[in-house]
């Protein structure tokens, strides 16, 4: 592997029809879920994955929050360029990833991701030292994504929108729900007829208590400054999730 490589990391993708939106486009679900990859991809050429950390240092990566926004939906006739990079953390806990992903050089979607480690025996979050984690990984690099917002965790004007119950299908290997499952969970807390000519064109979530096998999550919805909050209760009350959303008209290029 290159200097480069450790500081940027670059590939080529392949959209698949199974990504694909009901309007047959790729959009925010498809572009969450290769954000991921990549930056799977990239972690385990570092050897810091989930898969080298679970075994020799008994920690595990857990995503805090993504935002992601979309410029445009894109079709099949030309790949994808996704290149992610670190940024710099200036701390010790968690750090964030950010993304761009490009067809042809024209820019279809930015966005950014924090995660931090958590001890599997004590459920607690750890220092990235304990993973003998180097900070010169990071690039300084300017991402256009706006920076993470708070968003209110109150039920207050939120109506409920669905149930759901956990499934094994949901679950990864830390045994909860997986992290973009929920973002299937916030898609569909609306209906076809709202996604009808429109895009989701700014998604921010953030993760507050795991989600195992056989719980009943409250997905809840409801309309906030030109957008939409979203928020999943557990079935003591406590959040699982909570989100906001922004719709634009269609775009597919």
């Amino acid at each position: 592997m290159s200097e480069t490589e450790h500081i940027l990391f670059s590939e080529p993708k392949v959209q698949q029809f199974r990504d694909a939106d009901a309007d047959g486009a790729i959009g925010m679900r498809a572009y969450l879920n290769y954000f991921q990859d990549a930056v799977a991809t990239w972690m385990h050429r570092l050897h810091w994955g989930n898969d080298t950390v679970h075994e020799q240092y008994g920690v595990a990566w857990v995503f805090m929050r993504y935002r992601m926004q979309v410029l445009a939906k894109t079709t099949y006739h030309e790949p994808l360029t996704i290149e992610c990079w670190m940024e710099p953390a200036g701390h010790t806990i968690s750090i964030r990833h950010a993304v761009e992903i490009r067809m042809g050089g024209q820019l279809m979607a930015r966005g950014r991701l924090e995660s931090c480690l958590v001890d599997l025996a004590n459920k607690r979050v750890t220092r990235l030292e304990r993973i003998d984690f180097r900070p010169e990984v990071a690039l300084d690099r300017e991402n256009a994504v706006a920076p993470f917002d708070r968003i209110p965790m109150e039920t207050e004007g939120l109506r409920e929108a669905y149930p759901y119950t956990v499934r094994y299908s949901d679950l990864d290997n830390n045994r909860h729900m997986t992290n973009l499952r929920y973002i299937q969970l916030v898609m569909d807390a609306f209906t076809p007829e709202e996604f009808q000519g429109k895009m989701l064109s700014d998604l921010e979530i953030h993760y507050r208590n795991q989600c195992l096998y056989g719980e009943q999550i409250r997905m809840l919805r409801g309309e906030e400054e030109g957008g939409h909050r979203i928020l999943a209760l557990k079935e003591d009350g406590a959040p699982a999730i909570c989100a906001k959303v922004r719709f634009a008209d269609a775009l597919i290029l």
